[in-house]
C-alpha cells in the first residue's frame, strides 16, 4: 500500500467508478446550496454511464483520476471546448473534485498540477475553467495557482441559471 497519490487516465472500463465518484463529489460540493430537484436533474443528465462513456470516448476529452492507497479519491475532466476562447489553443478544466473525506491532503493541488502538465503535454498554452460565483473556496484555490478572472458565463443546474466566473491560466510551453 502506498501513501503516494498516483494519476491514472480513465478509459471506458472506469465508467462506473467515475459515475459514482462524480455524483458523490458533486453532491458533497453543491448539495447544500441547491434544491434536491435541480441537483437530481443535473446528476441524471451528466453522470449517467451512457453520458460518461460518451465523454471518455470523445476525442479531445481526458479524465484523470487520482488514486491513494488503491482507492480512486478524485478526478478531473479536461476537454477541448471552443465555446469560450475560440481564438486560443486551450483546454477547459471542466471538472476537478476530490472526495470530502480527503480534503486537506493536498490531493486537489496534486490533481491540478497534473492537469496543467497534461494541458502542456497536448500542446495547449491556456487552461481555463468556470467557477460558481459563490464557491469562494474554489475561487481562492485557483487564484493561488495563478488563475485570473477573465469574464463570466451561465451554468445551468436543473432550472437554475447560475453565474460562473471564467478563470484562465497562461501556460508557458516550449514551441518546437
Amino acid at each position: 500500500m502506498s501513501n503516494n497519490p498516483q494519476i491514472k487516465e480513465a478509459n471506458s472500463a472506469d465508467v462506473v467508478i467515475l459515475c459514482k465518484l462524480g455524483e458523490q463529489t458533486f453532491i458533497e460540493t453543491y448539495g447544500h446550496q441547491n434544491t434536491p430537484e435541480n441537483l437530481q436533474a443535473y446528476l441524471s443528465k451528466h453522470f449517467s454511464q451512457e453520458q460518461l462513456l460518451s465523454e471518455i470516448q470523445t476525442e479531445g476529452t481526458i479524465f484523470l483520476m487520482v488514486e491513494l492507497n488503491e482507492e480512486i479519491v478524485g478526478y478531473a475532466k479536461l476537454r477541448v471546448n471552443k465555446a469560450e476562447f475560440s481564438d486560443r489553443n486551450a483546454l477547459e478544466l471542466e471538472r476537478i473534485y476530490v472526495k470530502k473525506e480527503f480534503h486537506g491532503k493536498k490531493l486537489g493541488a496534486y490533481l491540478l498540477d497534473q492537469c496543467i502538465e497534461k494541458t502542456k503535454a497536448v500542446g495547449c498554452d491556456l487552461l481555463w475553467l468556470g467557477v460558481w460565483e459563490y464557491n469562494l473556496k474554489a475561487l481562492n484555490f485557483y487564484k493561488s495557482w495563478g488563475f485570473e478572472i477573465s469574464g463570466t458565463h451561465i451554468f445551468v443546474l436543473g432550472d437554475d441559471e447560475q453565474t460562473d466566473y471564467l478563470m484562465t491560466k497562461e501556460l508557458n510551453i516550449l514551441k518546437v
